[in-house]
């Protein structure tokens, strides 16, 4: 879904944060996966006081209602989110409702009156770290647990012939080089073999190798793994939350860095050798 009409900046950026939750809900998958997660840590939510941060309509706040939480703040900085979560939460049943509250303000900068045993988030890009991960770094209250706390970010050097077609061609396609597009071409589901980068909460984000020098194949694709303690829950591919990102391969090594701004992180890459 794209807006086609010129807009204000600021009404720009709350009008696609909306019609980017659509999308983010429609992925069901990605949605019970979180669900399941949630349920597997029942008895740390149960009696506790929790929170979901950019909660957009609060799906994951209200499951945690539901497994028993004492109180849930659902944090969401977008307006329109935070006006709609409103809404569907008053709809709720009361002995549901009265345990849900919606803080209308970015998550860095929330301050809980009462300790958060439980903070859920999606904060995960495309390429793991271009959306919000930075923010978890820059807490201003300490949660016991997160969920998910980890994520990987995957990468495949593949053959072209095996993807290309007449519409993208290997010339059309040697004119994205150095350019990083997602959904490109429908992935086999096989092609993520080697991690690239990995993020813990309290450890940050890690790079694990920037070098394709000893692996075959003309096109490079990047796939984001939502983990928690290790253990997968979600990914791209499976989850059509997250698509692979193509780009053509350029040399062997690679400089692939991100830099937090006020709507998500921008992406750097580019190709050293």
């Amino acid at each position: 879904m794209d807006i086609l009409n010129n807009l204000a900046p600021r009404r720009f950026r709350e009008a696609d944060d909306l019609l980017a939750f659509i999308s983010i809900y429609d992925d069901t998958r990605r949605t019970r996966a979180f669900q399941r997660l949630l349920r597997a840590q029942q008895k740390h939510i149960r009696g506790a006081v929790c929170a979901e941060g950019g909660c957009g309509l609060g799906v994951l706040a209200i499951e945690m209602a539901k497994l028993g939480a004492r109180h849930v703040y659902a944090v969401e900085q977008n307006p329109l989110l935070a006006k709609l979560a409103r809404e569907r939460l008053a709809q709720l049943p009361k002995k549901i409702a009265q345990r849900l509250e919606v803080i209308e303000t970015p998550l860095q900068e929330f301050r809980p009156p009462q300790k958060i045993a439980v903070l859920v988030h999606e904060f995960y890009g495309q390429l793991l770290y271009d959306e919000d991960l930075w923010v978890l770094e820059n807490l201003k209250f300490k949660p016991q647990r997160v969920l998910p706390d980890g994520g990987e970010l995957l990468a495949g050097v593949v053959s072209a012939q095996r993807y290309t077609d007449k519409i993208v061609t290997p010339a059309l396609l040697k004119s994205l080089d150095g350019v990083l597009v997602a959904g490109l071409f429908e992935e086999k589901l096989h092609e993520l073999r080697l991690p690239v980068l990995r993020w813990q909460f309290g450890k940050g984000l890690l790079q694990l190798t920037d070098n394709f020098g000893n692996r075959k194949g003309d096109l490079i694709c990047f796939g984001v793994a939502v983990t928690h303690q290790g253990k997968r829950i979600c990914e791209a591919g499976r989850c059509p939350n997250w698509s692979y990102v193509w780009t053509p391969r350029r040399g062997n090594r690679f400089s692939l860095g991100f830099r937090p701004t006020t709507a998500g992180s921008e992406c750097f890459f580019h190709w050293l050798s």
